[in-house]
């Protein structure tokens, strides 16, 4: 999982990878959904120093459809190297530029995914709970990080802890990620 991530920051040209186990719970107060509170718990963050290109996200929500075959410059081989880190979590979500982005293969609170601008719509301010888990400290901290465009992607990767999915039925602990951290 954490070579594919790699891979696909490289596809993306970063120059730059940080890999994050959060062990955090997070507030299930203000959220877009209250469903959505089964993926504030523990999660991996993968953080790059690219933004999202649009033909990117395009491919991402359509999931099992990636526009990559054409494009010999990307090394994942048709998107579907994304794919792998539906082994450890059933929602990905990320934030890029001004957009933050819910991936949802089940369908459960969205058809297949939704993109969002949280810059223009205030969503952090609105939504405090929802963007939380994106936080990240550094030396940029400000009170609230998310009232610009954030100048990279944050992935984050909340890991899966029931055996509701129809993806896998293999619940991960954040000893598990550890171990992949040593591994890699």
């Amino acid at each position: 999982v954490l070579r594919e991530i790699l891979q696909n920051s490289d596809d993306a040209k970063s120059t730059e990878q940080i890999f994050i186990l959060d062990h955090n719970t997070y507030s299930s107060n203000k959220l877009f959904k209250s469903e959505l509170q089964r993926f504030q718990g523990p999660a991996l963050l993968a953080i790059n120093s690219e933004i999202f290109e649009e033909r990117d996200f395009d491919s991402l929500l359509k999931l099992s459809d990636s526009e990559k075959h054409d494009q010999f410059d990307k090394i994942g081989v048709m998107g579907v190297g994304f794919n792998s880190i539906y082994h450890i979590t059933d929602s990905p979500s990320f934030i890029t530029g001004d957009k933050y982005v819910i991936l949802d293969p089940h369908e459960w609170y969205y058809k297949g995914g939704k993109k969002f601008n949280f810059v223009a719509d205030n969503l952090a301010k609105r939504y405090p709970g929802q963007f939380a888990p994106f936080i990240i400290p550094s030396e940029e901290s400000s009170s609230n990080p998310f009232k610009t465009p954030f100048n990279g992607t944050i992935f984050r990767y909340p890991l899966r802890d029931n055996d509701e999915s129809d993806i896998s039925k293999k619940i991960y602990k954040p000893q598990e990620i550890l171990d992949m951290f040593h591994k890699f």
